[in-house]
């Protein structure tokens, strides 16, 4: 078995009104074909034996609106951070955080009982130069990424589809610098996903436009992103092998309400399609469910050929 992990930041199921909404307002065909009814917070859990959604829990008891950090360091870890840290943080992990995340998330604990782990996420090649100048930061997911002790995937990578962009598309790559690869369709960049995916035991793919565009409330990017998203996920669906279990999640609300530019209360969709969908996340309720739920199946599995 393998596991394909797409984590789309900021992504909650909102009310049913296209005026805040630009998941209602756009729609995302592939979801509201899979599923019967568009992604709001009225679709409930929907569980089949290959293709389940349930609305999750992202505020985990703490007071006060889910972050970046410490809901992305839920899902990766299976802890409740946010009660561990004593409140919801910001975008990038500090220092205790970070060495939560880097010791205790699920592709070091998968790589520690040899069952390979990657992210497909594609760096910039000065992307470390700019940490050390403090000019960026290491994501929960780049810090797991990083604990495997593999290098991150750059250029070298991307010339040979070995590595996916944020963007999906390398749309803005020129905006840093990078202008000889070509720009992909969706279609494109998710066959490629699923190629590194066919090679490890677990795989994920970072993507946070919608987040950008949400504190943005940014109308016209949001409907751009939806139509990326949706050929996108749809393509990797269609490709999936036989074995393959995908999940899309998010760590808290905010693309689904463009009234406000904060993050929201509503809860995140867990969905699962192919491979034991129903049988791997039936019973998750909130973020810090997934973890045990794929460690326990995926632990089961003998070394990827």
């Amino acid at each position: 078995m393998r596991v394909l992990l797409l984590f789309i930041d900021g992504f909650g199921l909102g009310s049913n009104n296209p005026e805040i909404n630009p998941i209602v307002r756009f729609g995302l065909p592939t979801f509201n074909q899979l599923f019967g009814q568009p992604m709001t917070y009225d679709i409930g859990s929907i569980l089949t034996p290959e293709r389940c959604i349930i609305p999750i829990d992202a505020t985990l008891g703490v007071p006060g609106l889910p972050q970046s950090a410490t809901g992305q360091a839920a899902i990766l870890t299976g802890l409740n951070t946010a009660k561990i840290m004593g409140s919801h943080m910001q975008a990038f992990p500090g220092p205790q955080l970070a060495n939560i995340i880097t010791e205790t998330n699920i592709m070091k604990k998968l790589t520690a009982i040899g069952l390979p782990a990657t992210s497909a996420n594609m760096y910039t090649p000065n992307y470390f130069e700019l940490v050390a100048k403090r000019k960026r930061r290491h994501s929960a997911i780049t810090l797991a990424a990083l604990s495997t002790g593999l290098p991150l995937r750059s250029l070298p990578e991307m010339e040979i589809n070995e590595a996916v962009y944020q963007d999906i598309t390398n749309a803005t790559l020129p905006d840093f610098g990078i202008g000889h690869l070509p720009v992909l369709s969706p279609r494109q960049a998710a066959c490629n996903l699923v190629n590194i995916s066919r090679k490890y035991s677990f795989s994920i793919f970072e993507y946070f436009q919608t987040d950008r565009a949400g504190h943005k409330q940014d109308w016209q990017h949001a409907e751009n992103i939806l139509g990326i998203l949706d050929e996108f996920i749809d393509t990797v669906y269609k490709q999936l092998p036989a074995d393959t279990l995908m999940i899309i999640t998010s760590d808290h609300g905010n693309f689904e309400d463009m009234g406000v530019k904060t993050h929201t209360l509503n809860k995140v969709p867990l969905i699962a399609l192919g491979y034991q969908a129903q049988k791997t996340v039936g019973a998750i309720t909130d973020l810090t469910g997934i973890v045990p739920a794929l460690v326990a199946v995926l632990g089961k599995d003998d070394l990827c050929d």
